[in-house]
C-alpha cells in the first residue's frame, strides 16, 4: 500500500468517525430536548413520544410580557412521569419563546384574545398532532387564559378532547371581567356558553388555588356544576393556599395528569 493511499485512508477514517461522534451527539439531543415542531398552525415544543396518550399544554396569557414558554419545563416533567405519552407545549396564537419561536396569528397585546379565530387554531393544531402521533386520546391542560381556550374547544370542537384539565380558569369571562373591575372583553368566547355543546363523556377537571385572587375559585366551581347538570364526568379540585402562579398549582396537575393518562 502507497504512502499517499494510506494518508487518504486515513483522512477518510477520521472523516467518518467525526460524522460519527455527530450523528451520536445529534440523537442524544433529539432524546433529551424539545423539538420546535407542529403538523399545524401553531408552533411549540414536543417532549417524549408514543401513542400512549397526547397532552398537550397551553401556557396562560403572560401578561405582564416577555416570552410564553415556561410551560416547556412543565411539559417536559409530564413527559418524564408518563412514559410513552407525546407531550406537547403549544404557544398560543401570536405568542413567542425566548428562542425565536412564535406561533402565527394576534395576541391582541394579550388582551380579549381567546377568539373564535385563535380557538380554531389551537383546535387545528390539537387534531393534526393527534393524527401525527397515532394517538386516539387526546388530554389537554391550560392554565388560566390557555385554559380558557380549551374550556371554548371542548364545546365548539366536541369529541376532539377526551379530558380537559382547566388551570385556574376564567371559565365565565364576564362574570371574570366584572369581578376584576376590569372592561368587557366582547371578543372572547367564554367557556361557560359552550357547556351545552360539549361531548357526552367528556371528563373536565377544574383545579385552581383558594387564594387565587385573578381566576377566582368560584369560576372554576360554577362551570363544573354546570358542566355536571349536563351529566358530564366534571371535577373542581381546590388546591389550598395555591395561588394564580403555576408553581404552587403543579404539583396537583401532575397528579391529576397522571390519572388521565393511566384511564
Amino acid at each position: 500500500m502507497t504512502d499517499h493511499l494510506k494518508t487518504a485512508q486515513g483522512r477518510t477514517s477520521r472523516v467518518m468517525a467525526a460524522l460519527a461522534l455527530l450523528f451520536g451527539l445529534s440523537l442524544a439531543w433529539l432524546a433529551t430536548a424539545g423539538l420546535a415542531q407542529s403538523p399545524g398552525p401553531l408552533q411549540g415544543k414536543m417532549f417524549g413520544g408514543g401513542d400512549r396518550a397526547l397532552i398537550v399544554v397551553l401556557h396562560g396569557d403572560v401578561s405582564k410580557g416577555g416570552p410564553a414558554d415556561y410551560h416547556y419545563d412543565i411539559a417536559a416533567k409530564l413527559a418524564a412521569q408518563n412514559k410513552g405519552a407525546s407531550v406537547f407545549a403549544m404557544l398560543r396564537p401570536g405568542y413567542a419563546d425566548s428562542k425565536g419561536g412564535k406561533s402565527p396569528g394576534s395576541n391582541n397585546n394579550r388582551r380579549d384574545h381567546y377568539t373564535t379565530k385563535n380557538n380554531t387554531m389551537a383546535a387545528q393544531t390539537i387534531q393534526a398532532l393527534a393524527k401525527q402521533t397515532g394517538n386516539r386520546r387526546v388530554i389537554a391542560v391550560g392554565h388560566s387564559g390557555g385554559a380558557a381556550q380549551i374550556g371554548a374547544i371542548i364545546g365548539a370542537y366536541p369529541g376532539l378532547i377526551d379530558s380537559a384539565i382547566l388551570v385556574s380558569c376564567p371559565c365565565n369571562i364576564t362574570q371574570w371581567r366584572q369581578a376584576r373591575g376590569k372592561s368587557a372583553w366582547r371578543n372572547s368566547v367564554s367557556p361557560h356558553s359552550l357547556v351545552a355543546k360539549i361531548a357526552p363523556g367528556t371528563r373536565i377537571i377544574a383545579a385552581v388555588g383558594t387564594a387565587d385572587d385573578n381566576t377566582f375559585p368560584q369560576l372554576s366551581q360554577d362551570y363544573v356544576a354546570a358542566a355536571q347538570a349536563r351529566g358530564l364526568p366534571a371535577t373542581f379540585v381546590p388546591i389550598k393556599g395555591a395561588r394564580h402562579g403555576f408553581n404552587g398549582l403543579q404539583a396537583t396537575v401532575e397528579k391529576l395528569v397522571k390519572s388521565e393518562v393511566s384511564k
